[in-house]
């Protein structure tokens, strides 16, 4: 799908608050799908995997931060960098099985 030109933060806003839940999603079950592969045994396959994993939860936090930001009423979060993104994202979870649900 073509991006389309965005000119204006509120318009950047508008869009993000539309497409993210949608991505959020996709970058969850990616990463539920991949975790759950067996880790190799080698140690340059371990390291690989779990970088991967790594990589995918980085990815997931970023687009939920994102997501925060076009709320109407942001979210309050912890004063420290140390909240859990794995709570975060079972939640995240929870909802679009919820919103499943309801379709």
């Amino acid at each position: 799908m073509p991006s389309k030109k965005i000119k204006t933060l509120k318009s950047l806003k508008a869009n993000l608050k539309k497409t993210l839940p949608q991505k959020i999603s996709e970058v969850i079950e990616s990463y539920e799908n991949f975790a759950e592969q067996p880790a190799p045994v080698d140690a340059k396959g371990f390291s690989a995997h779990h970088s991967a994993c790594k990589s995918a939860v980085v990815h997931a936090e970023t687009l939920l931060k994102l997501a925060r930001w076009t709320e109407d009423e942001p979210m309050s979060l912890p004063q420290n960098d140390n909240f859990d993104i794995s709570s975060i994202l079972e939640e995240a979870h929870e909802q679009e099985q919820d919103e499943d649900d309801e379709s």
